[in-house]
C-alpha cells in the first residue's frame, strides 16, 4: 500500500468498501441480527449486498426449532441451496400446475431450489440449522425486509 493510500481515511459505507477476501467466523456469524420468518423460525444473513457488497448471492444461516410455524415463500427470481449442518430440512414443494413434492434433508445433505416454485418450510420434529446461498442477490436488496435491511446496511459502520 502507498503512502497516500495508507492516509485516506476508510469509510465502511462507500461503495464496494466491504469487497474484499475475508474470513467469516462463527462467532460473527452468531452476533449477526436475526430475521424472523414465523414463530420459530428465522435467519442469520451474514453475506449480503446490504453489509457486504455482495454482487451475485446472499448467504445465512437458518435456524428452526422442532415445532416451528411452516414458512411458505413463492420463489420467483432466484435461486437457492440449503445445506443441513444439524436435525432435518422438511421441506413441501409446488409447482405452477399444483404438483407436489416433499423433500427431506438430512445432516450432510444438500437441497437445490430453483426459481419458479412454492416453498413451504414445515417442523421436522427436530431442533434445525440450515447453511442457505440465493442468487442472484436483487439490487435493490432485501425489499421484503426494509427494516433487517437497514440494520444490515447500519453493521458496516462497526466494521473495517
Amino acid at each position: 500500500m502507498t503512502k497516500e493510500a495508507a492516509s485516506v481515511a476508510y469509510d465502511p459505507m462507500t461503495p464496494n468498501a466491504r469487497r474484499y477476501p475475508r474470513v467469516i467466523t462463527p462467532k460473527e456469524i452468531d452476533s449477526m441480527p436475526r430475521l424472523q420468518f414465523n414463530r420459530g423460525i428465522d435467519t442469520a444473513i451474514f453475506l449480503s449486498r446490504e453489509r457486504d457488497d455482495a454482487r451475485y448471492f446472499r448467504q445465512g444461516y437458518c435456524y428452526l426449532e422442532r415445532d416451528h410455524e411452516p414458512y411458505n415463500w413463492k420463489q420467483v427470481d432466484f435461486d437457492e441451496t440449503h445445506y443441513c449442518l444439524e436435525g432435518k430440512i422438511h421441506l413441501t414443494v409446488r409447482d405452477a400446475s399444483g404438483r407436489k413434492v416433499v423433500l427431506d434433508a438430512m445432516q450432510g445433505e444438500h437441497i437445490y431450489l430453483p426459481a419458479g416454485y412454492d416453498y413451504t418450510l414445515e417442523a421436522s420434529g427436530v431442533k434445525t440449522v440450515f447453511f442457505w446461498s440465493s442468487g442472484p442477490s436483487p439490487r435493490a436488496g432485501l425489499v421484503e425486509a426494509p427494516e433487517y435491511s437497514r440494520e444490515l446496511k447500519n453493521l458496516r459502520k462497526g466494521q473495517s
